[in-house]
């Protein structure tokens, strides 16, 4: 069911879309002048040193999933643009405010959906979504 976004403007719209597009060229050139924290053996001498490099490949890893995932949903977020089913709330169908979309350009629920899934994730151990991966204990242990 296509939807135009009567309620955001074409002005709101295009501030919307070059916010996420410059969120997109951020990642892009971040992943582009990520370091490489890869030593050579002879580096590695010290226990001490190979243990910060783990550590330190480790957070890269982290992040670098982290901004893919961010990455995913800007791409989502686009595609609704183009759509003109941006703004829309997935469990309700309401509008999201401008201001929600500002703060949370990739928003996909309104403030009271958004409240009432992080009231009912908050009380529900197993069906917690992990906030770099996006999945559910169940879901990744699934693998």
């Amino acid at each position: 069911m296509k939807r135009e976004n009567s309620y955001l403007s074409d002005k709101q719209i295009e501030k919307l879309k070059d916010t996420l597009l410059a969120e997109k060229e951020r990642i892009y050139n971040k992943s582009q002048n990520s370091e490489n924290y890869c030593l050579d053996k002879n580096e590695l001498s010290d226990p001490v040193d190979e243990a910060s490099v783990n550590v330190q490949t480790s957070q890269e890893i982290r992040f670098r999933n982290r901004d893919i995932f961010y990455l995913k949903k800007i791409n989502k977020a686009l595609t609704k643009i183009e759509e003109g089913t941006y703004g829309l709330c997935q469990e309700c169908d309401d509008e999201i405010n401008f201001e929600r979309l500002m703060a949370r350009t990739t928003a996909e629920l309104c403030i009271g959906c958004k409240e009432e899934a992080e009231f009912s994730e908050k009380n529900n151990f197993i069906q917690r979504k992990s906030k770099s991966l996006g999945k559910t204990l169940s879901e990744l242990s699934s693998k």
